[in-house]
């Protein structure tokens, strides 16, 4: 099998430590104005310590003002990503790259032992490996998303627990051990 060829760069070495997160329970006008008066485009959404879900900007625009839901009422529970895709801080930036272009994202939790300890994004990777932004560019413009069948590393849906090799079920990403609980909802 052929080694791995990588940057030599680590996530750890360029990902933002300054994480912005938010509840679950606040509303969509208080996730916005966490992120304006951060100046981000993305929320990590927690629950005590556990990641939950993932917000950004699109979500706001795409989820509540293009289908003219209540900013006051609607949760950011109601319009967050639950499928949590993670990068770990030894992991190289190609890697992660690779990873954010499969799945489509411009932005990743980066979670070391359970914990949250930074955000890795496509504006980072640029700022020390240029060349990588275009591979991530090139591969989602070549590839399809993947199949919902397919498995993928991430917090299940249902137990909140980190696994290597989550399933989508029913409209769910699902650890082997919520899978029959999955296929019955």
């Amino acid at each position: 099998m052929p080694e791995k060829i990588g940057t030599g760069i680590l996530v750890k070495d360029v990902m933002i430590k300054n994480v912005i997160t938010a509840s679950p329970e606040d509303s969509v006008i208080d996730g916005a104005r966490i992120m304006k008066e951060n100046h981000v485009g993305f929320l990590v959404i927690t629950k005590g310590k556990k990641i939950v879900g993932v917000l950004t900007r699109e979500d706001i625009v795409n989820k509540v003002i293009a289908e003219n839901k209540d900013i006051l009422k609607t949760k950011l529970k109601d319009i967050m990503t639950t499928k949590v895709i993670t990068a770990s801080p030894e992991e190289d930036i190609s890697e992660v790259s690779k990873r954010m272009a499969k799945y489509g994202y411009e932005r990743l939790p980066v979670v070391m032992l359970n914990k949250l300890v930074g955000v890795i994004s496509e504006r980072e990777i640029l700022k020390v490996a240029p060349t990588e932004i275009e591979t991530l560019r090139e591969r989602l413009l070549m590839e399809p998303p993947i199949p919902e069948e397919e498995t993928t590393p991430g917090i299940c849906e249902l137990c909140g627990n980190e696994k290597p090799d989550l399933e989508y079920i029913n409209g769910r990403w699902v650890c082997e051990n919520c899978k029959e609980e999955a296929e019955e909802i």
